[in-house]
């Protein structure tokens, strides 16, 4: 029930296949993929019992919806008038690539005749633009737990929809604790160029002001929370079970090291 690097480099593969674009590649930087909700999406779907075509279709298909949702993310918001016309022309087409990595999840599902799971991605886009718009007016209003309660369900809610769907509930009840301690942990990580390997996002804004405690606090909840769940996973997911919690040890030390260092 492990996931192999094999198996999610494949993934990758077969993504950036889908998405290959020279236009849009030319003027428009291409969201990264992001690695740890691939490996959440790719851990669902290997806990069912779906057909291996099915599995590959269904996890090509969510991350399709989660790069166009990073991509419209990623457009300033800036005045056209402030801008040059090399930089108006890379907004717009930003626009646009965010558009057409939607309509490549589309197409893909109604190629193999998946309309239901057209229907739930479509609305879990809904519910994660909503929930966008609710943090956005509500980021300097609340405590700190509660916009990381939102930030954790707009975080994880497409990958929890997919897991509905499919009926896996194992892994779908630690997925949004563990995403939420691995960007944590990836937020405040720099690379050796000294940039950091994400884009900043409402993840980095949010914590930049936040004490060290604060944040240490709210990690330990979320890990509690996670081994609540993992004690209770049957036998069959042993080998899974502490394969995250490595994941999530080598995370939090990771972190605290930053924070250390800071």
């Amino acid at each position: 029930m492990q996931t192999s690097s094999m198996e999610l480099n494949n993934l990758k593969v077969l993504i950036n296949e889908k998405i290959h674009n020279s236009l849009i590649e030319k003027y428009v930087q291409v969201p990264y993929l992001n690695d740890d909700k691939l490996y959440m999406l790719t851990l669902v779907l290997n806990n069912t019992a779906l057909p291996d075509e099915k599995k590959k279709n269904y996890i090509t298909a969510a991350m399709l919806v989660q790069m166009a949702l990073d991509i419209h993310d990623a457009v300033p918001e800036t005045n056209d008038c402030l801008q040059t016309d090399d930089e108006v022309k890379s907004k717009q087409l930003s626009v646009l690539a965010g558009d057409y990595y939607s309509s490549l999840y589309y197409l893909l599902l109604s190629e193999v005749e998946e309309v239901e799971l057209i229907r739930v991605l479509a609305t879990a886009i809904k519910e994660i633009n909503e929930g966008k718009m609710e943090l956005h007016y509500k980021m300097n209003e609340d405590s700190f737990y509660i916009s990381m309660q939102l930030i954790k369900k707009v975080e994880s809610l497409l990958i929890i929809r997919v897991a509905e769907f499919t009926g896996e509930k194992m892994i779908r009840d630690i997925a949004a604790e563990w995403l939420t301690i691995r960007k944590l942990s990836t937020a405040r990580k720099p690379s050796d160029s000294g940039v950091k390997e994400v884009p900043l996002d409402i993840w980095d804004e949010h914590i930049a002001s936040k004490d060290r405690q604060t944040i240490e606090t709210f990690l330990n909840r979320e890990l509690r929370s996670i081994n609540h769940h993992l004690v209770r996973f049957p036998s069959r997911l042993a080998g899974l079970s502490t394969e995250l919690k490595e994941t999530l040890n080598e995370s939090l030390a990771n972190s605290r090291s930053i924070a250390e260092e800071g």
